[in-house]
């Protein structure tokens, strides 16, 4: 069990390396912040919609962008199609350590990082232009605490299914932007999953991507309590349940690409 706590911060270390580019970046991302932000302002204008007031749009738009490099800004198929192609991969599960908990022990120590580098520095800036929401119940810092590390698994969980589509499909480039796309559609980034037409909230609502975006925002602005943690802990046990069987699957059907 020591290897994965060792495997994350690895990872960490790795990624300070890189702190002056991910500056950059950080920038761009409160450009995009700040213009979804106008637009809901322009859009409410007259009043709130739903349950949430103008200002209450702002953060709720706030939160979600900072909340983007750790539930879905993540490697494409968290580097498993690259390793296929090389052939890398054979020596990766030869290795005595479950190669599911190795990559997700990896990805955490990205995450790790990316929530103090990226994450709590955008919130900072978006909370000095226009404010925050501080929650008023102590109950909402742990419900939010563990929506946040569900939040992070949910969407590490699906990248890895991502990667793991490599072992049946030479590009698997498509599924990594099927996947972004239904997660700016569906997981309330943009918008409030209740707000959006007809069938699709129900859907987006019980779908794994609405607890990388909805769920812990609407905990966040204390508009859900405890109940907002039980579709991302059913998505979190299906979805581990789900990796576990392609690994196995994949094991059994590894084909090496190249080296």
């Amino acid at each position: 069990m020591r290897v994965f706590p060792l495997l994350a911060q690895k990872a960490f270390r790795r990624n300070l390396q890189y702190r002056a580019s991910h500056v950059v970046t950080n920038a761009a991302s409160l450009v995009f912040g700040f213009i979804y932000i106008a637009v809901w302002q322009a859009a409410t204008a007259r009043g709130g919609t739903g349950d949430y007031s103008p200002v209450q749009f702002a953060w709720y738009t706030a939160f979600n962008q900072a909340m983007l490099w750790i539930t879905i800004f993540f490697q494409n198929g968290l580097g498993i199609p690259e390793a296929v192609y090389t052939g890398a991969i054979a020596l990766d599960m030869m290795r005595p350590v479950d190669y599911h908990g190795m990559m997700v022990a990896r990805e955490f120590g990205n995450v790790w990082y990316s929530f103090w580098f990226r994450t709590v520095p955008l919130f900072a800036v978006f909370t000095l232009a226009i404010g925050a929401h501080v929650p008023q119940r102590p109950e909402t810092y742990l419900l939010l605490a563990a929506a946040i590390v569900l939040a992070a698994y949910i969407g590490l969980c699906l990248h890895y299914v991502v990667g793991i589509a490599a072992f049946w499909t030479i590009q698997s480039r498509w599924a990594y932007q099927l996947l972004h796309t239904a997660h700016f559609g569906l997981s309330g980034f943009m918008v409030p999953v209740e707000l959006l037409p007809g069938i699709l909230a129900p859907i987006a609502a019980a779908s794994p991507f609405a607890p990388l975006q909805y769920y812990p925002a609407r905990i966040y602005l204390e508009l859900s309590g405890a109940e907002a943690l039980r579709m991302p802990i059913l998505w979190a046990v299906l979805l581990t349940v789900i990796c576990r069987v392609l690994t196995r699957l994949a094991r059994k059907k590894l084909e090496i690409q190249g080296g």
